[in-house]
């Protein structure tokens, strides 16, 4: 049942669990192909250097969402935008699962990253309508649903692809078709809130990030911080599948089970923020950042290594 929404006046509990668990699913599916991308260079008798391309195309056509169609939701109605996502993802992941040709493959790729943005749409959702003493908790929901769908994403893709590697694909088709009837169920409309072109609205973006220093390097450290989760994730199927290891698929998912702790916490910490302060909290994650790397570097042939490095 859709409930009118206003402006920091609270988020119903029932939406914004709903708007957590979507998020989770959405962004699933840009992580469906990194357990597989050993088995998909095998099956598709390509180079591990042409599989490694499926999971970099798939994340440049995120960074391509996030910087176009994200704005949108200042210009048109969030909730088109979202349903129109929901549809293209519909055919970019059946395309995935149906076709032998790697350059489709990578097409429906870029296509399935433009279009799994709804998470960056769902957060400010949460920001905008939630009370003041509510936001950071609001918001860390959101994102724990949203590093929750990245890890499980790895587990099911990893047991399933193991065996079936088409079927993960079909059945992310699907819950995109449910989650597009839950949207047009239990989403209300929201007033646009800029008024111009979307010329006019890109601009904006931009003198944003030259007008304020703070967000060019929040930008720039988020931006190192992903690539350095992006940069273990899509080199551990062909890591795992080399000697001491020799693990298949399911062991790869399997150890996104470990990283699910860590995102479960995003919500728990996000309490804390006006109590140890923004400054504070990015140095400790920086911190274990690096304590991470350091655990994956010299414990790289050891599952206690990086079964450590993972939950960090």
């Amino acid at each position: 049942m859709k409930q009118e929404l206003k402006e920091n006046q609270g988020l119903p509990a029932s939406l914004l669990w709903t708007l957590a668990i979507i998020a989770g699913i959405s962004v699933a599916n840009l992580y469906y192909n990194q357990p597989l991308l050993n088995r998909i260079s095998r099956d598709l008798q390509t180079s591990e250097f042409t599989a490694n391309l499926i999971a970099m195309i798939t994340q440049i056509g995120y960074a391509i969402g996030l910087l176009f169609i994200i704005p949108l939701g200042d210009l048109f109605k969030r909730k088109t935008i979202i349903l129109i996502n929901f549809t293209v993802l519909v055919v970019s992941l059946l395309t995935i699962a149906l076709t032998p040709y790697i350059h489709l493959i990578l097409l429906a790729s870029l296509l399935t990253g433009i279009c799994s943005v709804m998470p960056q749409i769902f957060i400010p959702i949460a920001a905008q309508f939630s009370t003041p003493k509510t936001k950071g908790r609001n918001v860390g929901m959101i994102v724990s649903g949203l590093l929750t769908g990245i890890l499980a994403s790895r587990v099911v893709s990893g047991i399933v692809g193991e065996y079936l590697m088409a079927v993960i694909f079909f059945v992310a088709a699907g819950m995109m078709v449910i989650c597009l009837i839950i949207i047009m169920r239990v989403l209300p409309d929201m007033p646009c809130n800029f008024k111009g072109k979307y010329s006019d609205l890109m601009k904006s973006l931009f003198s944003l990030v030259i007008e304020y220093p703070q967000l060019r390097i929040s930008s720039l450290r988020a931006g190192i911080a992903f690539g350095s989760f992006l940069a273990l994730w899509t080199s551990l199927a062909f890591k795992m599948g080399q000697a001491p290891f020799f693990a298949g698929n399911n062991i790869v998912g399997l150890l996104g089970l470990c990283g699910i702790a860590g995102a479960l916490t995003a919500s728990y910490i996000g309490k804390y923020v006006h109590v140890l302060g923004v400054k504070r909290l990015n140095y400790i994650g920086c911190g274990l950042i690096f304590v991470a790397w350091f655990s994956l570097y010299f414990g790289q042939d050891s599952y206690v290594g990086i079964i450590t490095g993972i939950l960090l």
